[in-house]
């Protein structure tokens, strides 16, 4: 509409057997047709019982009014139909706001962004798990508001297996080499805090043997800029002050990259950060050994992780001092 018109949402809902029966039987309500093209997000219960995602994404991929790139997320804490119901802000178009709220949140390296395609073909591969941005609501003085919980992780059954927080969920877009932007926050020296915007991150993989045992050393390529620090008084462009900030942000790194991988590997949730695909392509024969008994085999796996940090700014108003 124009300028002075007002977003206007309404939200049926319908039961049925499957999801093409329930999506086909909205027209005994709204008397319509749905268009299933303007589809912004897919949200699944956390426990799906009877069903699993293979039952839920089928409709999807097989219907040629919808689109394969529709995000999914899981509601954590709470129901589907809750998250769709939440009680926003007035005159919104919640969808609007959950794709915003999962495409920024996957910019800033919080989150993976899952689409339909991404989780039918996780689900093809029987080395994998899946891993979908979770989202709850929580009350906000007279209105609710979505936030982000983490990560589902998913078996190849389409179940719930664990959670991942959000930190851990940051190592996972390291390991994944999905970091572009984002920020870190660290303890530098006496207690002060400085954050860091990420510009650049590239993370690659040498893969060896020790003893018969995998080792992948994950590499870390990361620039970033200064952008803001708890004291400023006490900072200095000196080099002692900035090899200390960039050892800050080589732990802050580490630390989230080795709390997903405890998870994945010690808890024996499963590879979500593809090493079997790694594997495959930077040793295919070795990868032929091994893939049978893929599960045991990354739960082993030791890693060495080297973090190289260039801090490209410091501020414009420091260099003027």
């Amino acid at each position: 509409g124009n300028s002075s018109s007002e977003n206007k949402t309404k939200i049926y809902t319908m039961y049925g057997e499957s999801v093409s029966e329930a999506l086909r039987l909205l027209t005994t309500k709204s008397g319509n047709v749905p268009l299933f093209a303007h589809n912004r997000v897919v949200v699944v219960n956390e426990n799906l019982k009877e069903k699993s995602l293979n039952d839920i994404t089928d409709f999807f991929v097989r219907n040629y009014d919808s689109r394969v790139s529709q995000l999914m997320c899981v509601a954590k804490d709470k129901t589907a139909e809750e998250i769709i119901r939440a009680q926003l802000f007035q005159d919104t178009v919640k969808s609007e706001i959950l794709e915003n709220l999962l495409e920024e949140s996957y910019l800033q390296s919080i989150v993976p962004r899952v689409r339909i395609i991404d989780v039918v073909n996780s689900l093809q591969n029987p080395l994998t798990v899946l891993c979908i941005p979770a989202v709850t609501v929580i009350k906000n003085e007279n209105n609710e508001d979505y936030k982000l919980v983490g990560c589902a992780l998913y078996n190849q059954k389409g179940k719930v297996v664990s959670y991942l927080d959000t930190e851990q969920t940051k190592g996972i877009a390291f390991l994944n080499d999905t970091v572009k932007n984002g920020f870190l926050t660290v303890s530098i020296s006496q207690g002060e805090k400085a954050t860091f915007l990420i510009n650049k991150s590239k993370t690659r993989y040498n893969i060896k043997t020790v003893n018969g045992n995998l080792v992948y050393k994950i590499n870390v390529k990361i620039s970033c800029d200064i952008d803001e620090i708890s004291d400023v008084s006490n900072f200095s462009t000196d080099e002692k002050i900035l090899d200390e900030m960039k050892n800050a942000v080589r732990t802050s790194v580490s630390e989230r990259i080795y709390g997903a991988l405890n998870v994945l590997q010690k808890q024996n949730e499963g590879d979500c950060v593809s090493f079997c695909k790694i594997l495959e392509l930077k040793n295919n024969k070795l990868y032929n050994q091994v893939k049978d008994d893929w599960d045991s085999v990354f739960s082993a796996i030791q890693t060495e992780i080297v973090v190289d940090v260039t801090i490209r700014r410091v501020g414009e108003e420091t260099l003027k001092k």
